[in-house]
């Protein structure tokens, strides 16, 4: 009889227990706890989202710098003169000059500018001597951050550093529109150039092809 009575007891209560639910307490609790783990679920997506799109601006950055130092490789490469960089109102400019193929041609002046207010860096051309005939400006790269006053471009002379040959330092500070990506800077030596470079004075009618 007693038996029956505990069981009957224990059944009871058994019961109670299923029937009682949640607390208030438990529910606070569960709460808290999930919106600590998702706090740290969110904050770990922002933080691999940030190293994503670093990632990315670094990339493509690094490839626009490269695309440009090997086109400007590829025109200073043989020129035999450097004019100093010096800045206007269109942007900070610089100007160099390959000679003639032969005698049926002409001289080639090229021109580079950085213009700070739109943050791109152009090229353009023309024949030695002409004055109003150059190509337009070609764009060769946007987002490019501005680091001070003489950047980007810093003439090295020839003798002064060992070198024989006249030397351009160019450094470039790109990214996107909101972040910088890549600072690199790397010197171009103008192999037809000497220590006489520029003792007739600025070469490709500089003065008036800055706007």
């Amino acid at each position: 009889m007693t038996s029956d009575r505990t069981r009957s007891g224990r059944s009871a209560q058994d019961q109670d227990f299923a029937e009682s639910g949640v607390t208030m307490v438990e529910l606070m609790i569960t709460i808290l706890v999930f919106s600590i783990f998702l706090a740290v679920v969110l904050s770990s997506l922002v933080g691999i989202t940030k190293a994503s799109t670093q990632a990315q601006t670094i990339a493509r950055s690094s490839t626009g710098v490269l695309i440009v130092f090997q086109n400007f490789d590829r025109a200073i490469r043989y020129a035999d003169v450097i004019n100093a960089p010096a800045a206007a109102a269109g942007g900070r400019y610089v100007e160099f000059r390959v000679p003639a193929k032969d005698v049926a041609s002409v001289a080639t002046c090229t021109q580079w500018r950085y213009v700070p207010s739109t943050k791109v860096i152009q090229s353009r051309q023309w024949p030695d001597g002409a004055t109003g005939s150059a190509t337009a400006w070609a764009t060769k790269l946007t987002f490019v951050f501005d680091d001070g006053a003489n950047y980007p471009f810093a003439l090295i002379p020839a003798g002064g550093t060992g070198s024989t040959m006249q030397q351009l330092k160019l450094t470039i500070d790109a990214g996107n529109a909101s972040q910088k990506g890549a600072l690199v800077t790397t010197n171009f030596v103008a192999r037809n150039s000497s220590a006489a470079s520029n003792t007739a004075g600025v070469i490709c009618s500089a003065g008036s092809m800055r706007p």
